[in-house]
């Protein structure tokens, strides 16, 4: 019986501190509005604090939003059940952020996507994704 409880507390404490994310489903202009910058980007550099990551990329294209360096630092939870991205140095990102200038925040929520490592189902996405960018790009 101690077993038992034991292990429904203990699902219960891993449930209550996980990151859930409603689907976002295909991008539209709705989605596409409730983002700051949109860009794809390298990542430079991760500084894992204890509580948030600073992240630099190097951007390659802007999709949205007005940016003052091709560098921008991107803040995200260093937990995961906290909804953090956990990019490595040198993977491309497909970045849906909020801020301003070069300091922005994202996490898993977001759109944000790694664009380096990824089956099939996300590789349609990010295509799908590209194609929306490319036609309503407000940085043509």
């Amino acid at each position: 019986m101690k077993l038992i409880l034991t292990i429904i507390l203990l699902l219960t404490f891993n449930i209550g501190f996980s990151c859930t994310c409603e689907n976002l489903g295909k991008i539209d202009k709705e989605q596409f509005n409730q983002y700051d910058l949109i860009a794809t980007g390298k990542i430079l550099s991760v500084d894992f604090g204890e509580f948030t990551q600073k992240i630099e990329v190097g951007i390659h294209r802007v999709f949205k939003g007005k940016i003052t360096k091709m560098t921008i630092v991107l803040s995200t939870s260093s937990q995961s059940g906290m909804c953090g991205i956990f990019p490595k140095t040198g993977e491309k990102w497909l970045i849906y952020a909020n801020g301003n200038n070069y300091e922005f925040s994202t996490d898993l929520c977001t759109r944000t996507q790694n664009m380096t490592k990824v089956n099939q189902r996300e590789k349609e996405r990010i295509k799908d994704d590209l194609t929306f960018l490319k036609q309503n790009s407000t940085r043509k």
